[in-house]
């Protein structure tokens, strides 16, 4: 549905300024008030938590919302092809927009052939799992269960978000790259597996 992939486009940017950083943004300010500043630079591995929690949150909360938005238009659809239709055409245009996003300015630096293959391999990655977590979100509108799929899309997309943190405390790039495809794939596939059930 162009509705959705548009709706998905558009959405990118607002989700990713406000939901994404400004929101991670006020719940660190809160952590740096309750354990003081300093020592947030002696817990990294917690502080990149918490905000892999806001983050992955942020991001399955916006792709709610679209989901919602697009079923509205559709008149609220409820066999499983229109409803997974309303979860992944937004998806698309925001998973794809942002991967597009990303590769574009990184081929805009000098970047050396292996850091570009690491990156085209962890936007593949990012994106397998916003697919496999519309397919969950999808399964939860049909199973009347949105909540709880919400919730387990969020753990996944919060492991996938630790990845970051990983770089950060000083872990191999490839290690790293692995374990954000292995999150990744794990999405997709039990993502679009939950949907043919579905139809039973």
């Amino acid at each position: 549905m162009w509705f959705g992939l548009l709706l998905g486009v558009v959405a990118y940017p607002f989700a990713q300024i406000w939901l994404h950083d400004e929101l991670s943004r006020a719940v660190l300010d809160i952590v740096a008030e309750n354990i003081g500043a300093s020592a947030m630079h002696d817990q990294v591995a917690l502080v990149g938590l918490v905000a892999a929690i806001v983050a992955g949150y942020a991001d399955e909360f916006a792709k709610l919302v679209m989901l919602l938005i697009v079923g509205f238009v559709m008149a609220r659809p409820s066999s499983p092809r229109a409803v997974t239709a309303a979860a992944i055409a937004p998806t698309a245009g925001y998973a794809l927009f942002g991967a597009q996003l990303t590769l574009t300015q990184a081929l805009q630096t000098d970047l050396q052939a292996s850091d570009l293959v690491t990156l085209f391999a962890r936007e593949w990655a990012w994106i397998a799992l916003q697919f496999g977590t519309a397919y969950m979100l999808a399964r939860g509108w049909l199973a009347g269960r949105l909540a709880a799929y919400v919730l387990l899309a969020g753990v996944l997309h919060t492991a996938a978000a630790y990845t970051a943190t990983l770089d950060d405390i000083g872990w191999h790039a490839a290690v790293v790259t692995l374990g954000l495809a292995v999150v990744g794939l794990l999405a997709f596939s039990w993502g679009a597996s939950l949907i043919p059930a579905g139809r039973r």
